[in-house]
């Protein structure tokens, strides 16, 4: 017979492991991105800078800054201004955001599910 609780239990540790796999896929997905858009940027004629930058507009640049969080290629001016290359598509760190807080959320909640079970049996042990 199954204790009572387990099965909410596994359900919380599958689904925190699941929203785990998630936030390691879109990670990879974006740091994949990222890497085609740098190895294509350095190769070849015509590849500085990078075509993400240079379609920005009538903007010279002069330098790219990979920031791994949140994961972005920010392409510089040479007066100082920064703005976003557009390799990461806008809605990768958002989910990326929400995946993570949903992993540690359930992760957080199957701690406490696997410590009150703990609590539960070893009262029911004492009686």
């Amino acid at each position: 017979m199954a204790e009572p609780g387990s099965a909410e239990s596994t359900l919380l540790r599958g689904t925190a492991i699941f929203a785990a796999a998630v936030t390691v896929v879109l990670y990879l997905f974006g740091l994949l991105l990222v890497g085609v858009a740098l190895s294509e940027a350095g190769s070849g004629a015509d590849s500085t800078p990078m075509h993400q930058c240079r379609d920005a507009g009538n903007v010279q640049v002069d330098a790219r800054q990979v920031q791994f969080l949140p994961l972005r290629v920010l392409c510089r001016t040479p007066d100082g201004r920064e703005f976003t290359s557009g390799v990461v598509p806008p809605w990768l760190n958002p989910a990326l955001a929400v995946s993570f807080a949903a992993t540690v959320a359930l992760a957080a909640a199957a701690f406490v599910q696997a410590d009150r079970r703990a609590a539960a049996r070893q009262a029911s042990a004492r009686s």
